[in-house]
């Protein structure tokens, strides 16, 4: 925020001394002078100040609050004038401020009496003050955060300007820390503990910052942007069709299956894996090119494309990948559900593997289906699915977070550039991960050692559920559910009037009833 024009003024006289001995500075006493000519009705008051060896925090203050156009405290009794350091906690004068603001009045306690002073920064458990009589001069000094009595703000000056962010880092708790996890996408506990730690310094890599773990001015100013693209931006499908996908998946045998070596998927994998599927199927139907490339017939081409290296364990269980279109885009997905589960265990957070010695940023791994930016060259779709995901990052994280703590290990990010960036979003916005991964797997499939040793698991399960949501989006669009009418409240009072005289009729609220 800009400094409020007094503290400007308050700037300029950094350095002004008092005279020790029996001397005194004129430049000080003048400043009694100038408020009496601005204000005559304190004239009287002003002649008291005759000396600068009489403490003059308040004389400062109350300068340079008149030459900024702000009446300074003046009370009715003589401790409850701006002379008087504490006069100036007077809720008639100023608000008191919860936190202070840059240039705000600051009001404190010390033995003997109390000092007047100027906001200037915050330093830990102390504050940065530019005042008056601090060491006999005007400078800035350090407070303890203990000795505040108020902080205060001039009314004449208008509503407070907004508070500034709080600085954050490890230990630090409170709503504004839930904020920043619910941005990042984490639990939300209101304690800025190592998980926390570790997602803003993820965010910090993927976004170019210095990577510090402290959410400053810089962080919060990215964290807000990225709340901003989250909030106007959309998931690709209505919140009714999400929730009928899900609650569709949930019912279904996928979620008992045992993966080898991996047992159950998380409770919101395979829903995430479908909600994804449907986007696709929104695509392909509007004829988008990148989901023609991911939904094309198989290449032959088994050094490449993971259809054709598959495509004896896909005939097997009856799934013909010889003509593209949704069919194929759903076997597909059926695979990746089954990679995500090999790669991942169907942790949508997953970092680079621990036991890999690469942490480059094109070369970490990152997202449930553990895929690396160097896959960028297998086609120019990557690069233009990470420019949408970044302008708009939703992609079902809500689903497929359900029953999952993310681990600090996890969340961290390496490098820079495009790759950190990359990193962080294919955590954060599933669909990203997932379609950038359909693609590589089209195009450079011997990129996962898994699939090329065919470990990953293609199951009947995985195809049958995602055919009901592909008949699912052919049919109708959701409708959402209309607003039922309001009703009124127990105590609202309906006035009815009766005419009993021949025919009947009751009023009810002025109105006839039939």
């Amino acid at each position: 925020m800009a400094a409020p024009e007094w503290l400007m003024i308050a700037r300029g006289l950094v350095g002004t001394k008092e005279v020790s001995g029996s001397g005194n500075n004129p430049v000080i006493l003048a400043w009694a002078d100038e408020i009496a000519h601005t204000y005559p009705e304190m004239a009287t008051y002003c002649d008291l100040y005759r000396a600068d060896a009489t403490a003059w925090c308040g004389l400062f203050a109350g300068y340079v609050s008149t030459m900024a156009g702000i009446r300074p405290v003046f009370g009715k009794t003589d401790t409850d004038k701006f002379l008087w350091a504490r006069a100036w906690h007077d809720e008639e004068w100023g608000y008191q401020l919860a936190t202070p603001r840059l240039g705000c009045f600051v009001v404190m306690t010390r033995e003997g009496g109390g000092h007047i002073t100027l906001y200037e920064n915050d330093s830990g458990s102390n504050i940065r003050c530019l005042g008056g009589n601090q060491s006999d001069q005007v400078n800035v000094a350090t407070f303890p955060k203990s000795s505040v009595l108020a902080y205060m703000w001039p009314k004449e000056e208008g509503v407070p300007p907004e508070a500034p962010r709080r600085e954050l880092e490890l230990g630090a708790s409170g709503v504004d820390v839930g904020y920043l996890q619910g941005t990042l996408g984490l639990p939300i506990d209101e304690n800025f503990g190592p998980v926390t730690d570790a997602a803003v310094k993820g965010f910090q890599r993927g976004t170019g910052l210095e990577v510090d773990g402290i959410v400053g001015p810089m962080t919060w100013e990215k964290i807000d942007e990225c709340a901003r693209r989250m909030e106007t931006g959309n998931d690709g499908i209505s919140p009714e069709r999400q929730e009928q996908i899900a609650e569709l998946v949930l019912e279904h045998p996928i979620q008992k299956f045992v993966w080898e070596d991996r047992g159950r998927s998380p409770s919101g994998y395979v829903a995430g894996v479908a909600q994804v599927f449907a986007l696709a199927l929104t695509w392909l139907k509007a004829g988008d090119p990148i989901a023609l490339e991911m939904a094309v017939g198989e290449s032959g081409d088994g050094q490449t494309d993971v259809l054709s290296w598959y495509k004896p364990e896909f005939a097997k269980l009856g799934m013909d990948n010889s003509t593209g279109g949704p069919n194929t885009l759903r076997h597909l997905f059926a695979f990746m559900i089954g990679l995500g589960m090999r790669e991942s265990s169907g942790r949508y957070y997953e970092g680079r593997d621990i036991t890999a010695t690469n942490t480059s940023a094109d070369t970490t791994e990152a997202g449930c289906l553990q895929m690396s930016w160097n896959m960028r060259s297998a086609s120019p779709s990557m690069g233009k699915l990470l420019e949408y995901f970044w302008g708009d990052p939703n992609g079902f994280l809500p689903t497929f977070s359900v029953g999952l703590t993310p681990t600090s290990a996890g969340l961290m990010n390496y490098g820079t550039g495009q790759g950190a960036a990359y990193q962080f979003l294919a955590k954060y916005s599933p669909s990203f991960c997932l379609l950038t991964g359909a693609i590589g797997l089209r195009k450079r499939c011997r990129h996962w050692g898994p699939v090329v040793r065919k470990e990953v698991e293609l199951i009947q399960e995985a195809d049958d559920v995602l055919l009901q949501v592909q008949r699912m989006m052919d049919s109708a669009p959701v409708e959402p559910e209309p607003e039922p009418e309001p009703v009124p409240e127990p105590d609202e009072a309906a006035v009815v009037q009766i005419e009993t005289m021949g025919k009947v009729t009751v009023f009810v609220n002025g109105v006839p009833v039939p």
